[in-house]
């Protein structure tokens, strides 16, 4: 009776584990076959590029990368050799071309569906790529003949116990007879591993010693631990063995590499044996052999913690009933069990191996965001600012530029002006969003456009939960072959209808590069510090300036409370390849640069009339000055402060020009920005100034009185 309810159990939860068993298959199954997860990448680029793009890989949805980055193209080929990346991607920003690296001993499926989805990703700035293998000679996807190794390698330890089981028994009957049952294990696991490296259809490239002892020492770790937990638990641990082997090497069994599984197999299969046995055997075939150290430690504590049961087992069992159920059983009956499990598991190895993907299904085209320009009909050369002043009015009459304020400007290495504007007006003609919180265009002396992204709406895209990004300055950093362009703005809100109705809260950075003679592409958006509209805060890139290898960005701050018209300056740097990384930035004290922002010291006080919220900092040759409205934007003199360098001391030097606002009408002036390059000449600067409304339905009606408008004042000496 107590043999008949011990194999009633033993019935119930064998059935429970091919249950089991097959769920996960059909789980997996059904969700393998869509593409990588979780696949190791890196990304090689300018340090301000390569982050940001590293960042958008990690955070795609489904997690098909997880993405590193460096600025050194030699490290990342090392990493895909050595197998720390399955692929890298060296940027080329003078070009729209780049090179995908992928390792040619790598399962090749992986390497095509990573290509696949790099190519679909880079497709979507316009960019195209070209696949290089980085193959050591003879081990072309040597992947795929480690993992047929392995597999025959765990079905030979598995198979031998099974074998052993079915003719002798679960439990050995005596110490000796477990000691030689080992040892037959060890020769059986030693001699198969050989004849596997031996024959021209299973062999390996490297070391034959080296492969032989890997795949002979994985044989004899599963064959142990099979042992072990039958002599444990009998005919359910065989079925939990052999359920549990056959679940844990799908990849082996499927044919699929486990990054093309979905999760958690990315992250789970390295640390299994059969993962583990795979990266000790791709370590001494075709990536680097620094990789085989932790592995042969895993392999080797299974093995002892599988002898270690063994010893247990035989000590429980010596001093239990010599005559338990799974080990008095009559040696047909025990056959005839272990066949009943091992067939099922059997059928459902070979429902795994039809159900599992072996193709991978192609990526879904990823949305555009590359931006494009088109020469306006109406543009015609400029040569002075009457030239520039009739440009904008007639730029306005463009559907897709009617009225817009800010408009700083960089010069490209091309002698091309890039522009970038604030809330910025459409017609009705226009075929996109009538209003943008920013747009961009380029003047050069035959062609003036508008550069719009696929969805003709702002340049730098609103954030998810509607809060947009205002442009304050622009700086240009000159590179072989292309320029980097960084854009200051602050993050805007909407509170109302009207035209100043909305709250500040807090400065962002947008990095853009453009190709010589190409188009500007938005690569990073980063937001600094947390959304408030505190005016004590300083708004860090309120003006923005590079010299010496440095990127100046100066804040602008004012204590709720106080009855300062216009606002206090401070200035931090960074260098601008670093300017997405906020512990790179330092922050000047009064006396020397440190890392705390909260300590950054005044160098233009707000109590002696202060700046503009936004305003323009800029250098001729070692005089450095800050262009504003003095008493900031409520003020209506156009003054300067010169400085003999970039932390001051700033001395006011008066004012040289008037720029009113007219309460009768309604009109604004504001934001007074400094332009260098545009018409230079020698002891004069061209400065504009933005004109608004605060009756917003008259800037409706008339786009014209929303624009900004140039001048040219003597510059300080």
């Amino acid at each position: 009776m107590g043999e008949l309810r011990a194999h009633r159990w033993t019935l119930v939860a064998c059935a429970l584990v091919a249950v089991l068993h097959v769920v996960v298959l059909v789980t997996l199954a059904a969700r393998a076959g869509d593409g990588p997860h979780r696949a190791p990448l890196t990304i090689a680029a300018p340090a301000v590029v390569a982050q940001q793009l590293a960042e958008e890989a990690a955070a795609m949805p489904g997690q098909p990368f997880e993405a590193d980055w460096t600025d050194d193209a030699a490290a990342a080929r090392e990493a895909v050799r050595s197998g720390r990346s399955v692929a890298a991607v060296l940027v080329d920003l003078r070009e729209t071309h780049d090179v995908v690296l992928v390792n040619g001993g790598a399962d090749p499926e992986l390497n095509a569906a990573v290509a696949d989805r790099l190519a679909s990703i880079e497709k979507a700035r316009d960019r195209t790529v070209e696949v290089r293998e980085l193959t050591r000679p003879g081990t072309a996807e040597a992947e795929v003949s480690i993992r047929d190794y392995v597999l025959l390698c765990g079905l030979l330890g598995f198979g031998f116990v099974i074998a052993i089981s079915l003719v002798r028994g679960p439990v050995a009957e005596s110490a000796t007879g477990g000691a030689v049952r080992l040892g037959a294990l060890a020769l059986v696991s030693g001699l198969g591993a050989t004849l596997l490296q031996l024959l021209p259809g299973t062999g390996l490239p490297g070391s034959d010693l080296e492969v032989i002892g890997i795949g002979a020492g994985y044989a004899f770790a599963i064959g142990a631990v099979t042992l072990a937990v039958e002599s444990l638990a009998g005919l359910v641990g065989l079925a939990i063995v052999a359920a549990t082997y056959f679940v844990l090497a799908t990849p082996l069994l499927t044919g699929t590499s486990q990054y093309l599984l979905p999760p958690p197999w990315p992250t789970v299969t390295p640390w299994l044996l059969t993962g583990a046995t795979q990266q000790a055997l791709a370590g001494v075939t075709y990536l680097d052999p620094g990789r085989v150290t932790r592995p042969l430690l895993e392999l080797g504590a299974v093995v002892v913690l599988a002898l270690v049961v063994l010893g247990l087992a035989r000590l429980i069992h010596s001093r239990t009933d010599p005559a338990a159920p799974h080990s008095s059983a009559p040696a047909r009956h025990w056959r005839l069990w272990v066949i009943g499990v091992v067939l099922p598991l059997a059928a459902s190895m070979a429902l795994a191996i039809a159900l599992v993907p072996g193709d991978v299904s192609q990526p879904q085209p990823t949305p555009s965001i590359a931006s494009a320009t088109t020469c306006l009909e109406d543009a015609t050369p400029t040569r002075n600012i009457a030239d520039i002043n009739h440009q904008i009015e007639t730029l306005q009459g463009s559907p897709a530029f009617q009225g817009a304020d800010v408009g700083a400007d960089v010069q490209l290495q091309d002698g091309r002006f890039l522009l970038v504007f604030g809330d910025t007006l459409r017609s009705k003609a226009f075929e996109g969003p009538s209003f943008a919180r920013n747009s961009m265009m380029l003047w050069d002396t035959d062609c003036v456009s508008v550069v719009l992204p696929p969805s003709k709406g702002a340049i730098i895209p609103d954030r998810p939960d509607g809060i947009g990004y205002w442009p304050m300055s622009a700086v240009v950093a000159h590179r072989p072959g292309y320029d980097l362009v960084l854009v200051s703005t602050q993050r805007v809100a909407t509170t109302g209808g009207g035209s100043f109705d909305f709250a500040n809260l807090g400065p962002s950075l947008a990095v853009f590069v453009v190709p010589v003679g190409g188009t500007p592409q938005l690569i990073a958006t980063k937001d600094f510090g947390p959304d408030s509209d505190d005016t004590d805060r300083p708004e860090w890139g309120a003006a923005l300036a590079v010299a010496d290898g440095w990127l100046y960005a100066y804040g602008t701050a004012r204590p709720p409370g106080s009855d300062a018209l216009g606002f206090s300056l401070r200035v931090g740097r960074v260098r601008p390849d670093d300017a997405l990384d906020p512990s790179a930035w330092r922050y000047w004290d009064g006396s020397t640069w440190q890392t705390d922002a909260d300590r950054a010291a005044d160098v233009i006080d707000a109590g002696s009339g202060g700046v503009s919220e936004t305003l323009s900092v800029f250098h001729r040759g070692d005089r450095w000055y800050a262009l504003s409205k003095l008493d900031g934007d409520l003020g209506d003199q156009l003054v300067f402060w010169t400085a003999p360098g970039p932390t001051g001391p700033f001395t006011l030097a008066g004012s040289v020009a008037t720029i009113p606002s007219d309460p009768a009408t309604g009109e604004v002036t504001y934001m007074p920005l400094a332009h260098p390059g545009f018409l230079p000449r020698q002891g004069t600067m061209v400065v504009s100034y933005s004109r608004n409304n605060t009756d917003f339905s008259k800037i409706e009606a008339d786009p014209t009185l929303y624009r900004p408008t140039l001048l040219r004042v003597p510059l300080p000496q």
